[in-house]
This record gives structure tokens, sequence and C-alpha cells, in this order.
């Protein structure tokens, strides 16, 4: 690579640094106001799924504000952590209680990135090359996560699955509708949870119903929720603390945030697909967007 592609290269990877750290730093200011930093609970975890409280949050983001050789070692931690983070929902996936790509792989190759370029000052770059690399970089790593937890199966024993409405046609379930009932369904027959919860708009429930009662789920299993006209709806009707949430993979980081900030103990099942939606790229281009604003809303 030549010199000026390399210098280039790196602002790109400094500009991603440090907005990440500037983040991370905007991240545990909001953590004194919310039990859970949402940010540095995606990109690390204490060994067992505990998130860190704030001021964890604050000194990785000095670390990675500030490249010099001491911030290596909180770099090099992390990097560690994201490795054990990794790791155990590889186990988890090992066990049957998740499969899919874990972002803690993505947090790794981060970490251990920024913790080189700590030690290695290098070729510095333009200004106009990290603005580029924070530009891409902040909304290309909320991508990852969308993508890759929400294509992570975490199903595990319940109180209760539930599945989020999607619409209706005609007195019959919409494809993505159906596609979530049946993935729930399918949860419920298996044993996951004694409860099967339907949550959707008044005009929803009632199919949704009529779906799961063919399917063989009796009205003893049946929780209705035609009052959950969007996520935190029906988070906030649930009755219950711990959940297995079923919707299509772009819409659980945000069903997951919902449900940490109500005190929801909730495990994320993505639906099988029987096909591709029209709008997909539409409906992951909004839920980054509404992901991001539940994020900056008060609570």
């Amino acid at each position: 690579m030549a010199p000026s592609a390399l210098a280039a290269a790196v602002a790109v990877f400094d500009g991603l640094r440090l907005g990440v750290g500037a983040l991370l730093l905007l991240d545990a200011a909001f953590s004194l106001l919310r039990s859970d930093a949402a940010v540095l609970s995606v990109l690390l975890r204490a060994p067992g799924g505990r998130a860190f409280p704030g001021f964890a949050g604050a000194a990785l983001g000095l670390a990675l504000l500030i490249p010099r050789r001491p911030a290596s070692y909180v770099l090099c931690a992390a990097a560690v952590l994201a490795l054990v983070n990794a790791a155990e929902v590889l186990v988890l996936g090992a066990d049957g209680l998740s499969t899919g790509v874990p972002f803690s792989a993505a947090a790794f190759a981060f970490f251990a990135a920024a913790a080189l370029r700590s030690l290695h000052e290098g070729p510095v770059g333009s200004w106009l090359w990290k603005a580029a690399g924070a530009a891409v970089g902040l909304p290309l790593l909320l991508l990852t996560h969308v993508f890759t937890f929400g294509a992570t199966d975490y199903a595990r024993p319940a109180d209760a699955v539930v599945v989020f409405g999607a619409g209706v046609r005609g007195g019959e379930p919409s494809p993505a509708l159906d596609d979530r009932l049946q993935h729930g369904i399918r949860l419920w027959k298996a044993g996951c949870a004694p409860r099967l919860v339907l949550s959707g708009g008044p005009d929803e429930v009632p199919v949704m119903r009529r779906v799961a009662r063919d399917a063989g789920v009796p009205d003893s299993a049946l929780v209705l929720d035609p009052a959950g006209l969007d996520t935190r709806s029906t988070i906030r009707n649930l009755r219950v603390r711990r959940i297995v949430a079923v919707s299509h993979y772009y819409h659980l980081a945000r069903i997951k945030l919902a449900a940490a900030r109500a005190g929801v103990a909730c495990a994320t099942a993505p639906c099988r697909m029987t096909r591709r939606l029209a709008k997909e790229p539409f409906y992951v281009a909004r839920e980054c967007a509404a992901l991001l604003a539940y994020y900056l809303e008060p609570t």
C-alpha cells in the first residue's frame, strides 16, 4: 500500500476510533440517568453477560480519544473481554441456546486495531479522511449491530413467547406476520414457555389468535394484547418479566433496548423468513433510525 493510501486508511480508522470514543463518553453521561449504558453494553459485557457501570465506558472512551501507550492497556483489556464475549455466544450456540455470528467478534477486531494504533504513531492523515471515517464508520457500526444481533437466536426457557404484530390483509396475516406467528408457535410447541402472547393492533390480534388456534395452541395458553400498537406498548403491556421476543431480525435490537429499559428480561428470536420482504432495505433503515431515537429519548 502506498504511503498516501496508508495514511488515508489510518485516518479513516482514526475517525471511527474518535467517533466511538466520543459516543462512549456520551453514553457514560447518559448512564448517570439510566441503569444500563446501552452503547457500552453493545460493545462489551462482563463475563456472564453482566453490564459494566458507566464509568467503565468513560475510561474506554478516553482510551480511544487519547491514543497513547498507557491507553493500549485499556484497549487490550477491552479486546480480551470482547473475545470472551464472542466465546460465550459460541458456547451458548453449542448448547443450542444461541445461533449466529456475535457482534463481539467485530468489537474484538476494532479494539485490537485500536490497541495497535495506540502503540504506533504512524501516519496521521487529514481531518477530511477522519471525518469520512466517522461519517461512514458509525452508521456501519450500527448496521453491523442490527444485523448480527438480529440474526442471532437467543431463545431459551421463559415465562412467555411474545409475537409482535406486522399487519393483516383481507382478514389474513401478511407474509411478515405469518412468519412471526409460525416461529412463535414453534417455540411454544417446543416448550420454550407456557404462554404465547399475541400483541398487535385490534385488527391483527383476532387473526393471530385464529392462526394460533388452528395450529393447535389452546386458548388457555394464549394471552391477547390488542393494544400492542407499537414496540413500547407491547413491552409495557406485559404481565411477565421473562420473555422470548419473536420478530424479524431488524426489529430485535430495538425490542431488546425497550425491554431493558422496562426491566424485562428479554431473549430474542428472529423468525424464519419464507421470502424476502419487498421493502426490507427500508425496514432496516427505519429500524436503525428508530433504535437511535429510542436510545436518545429520556426515560
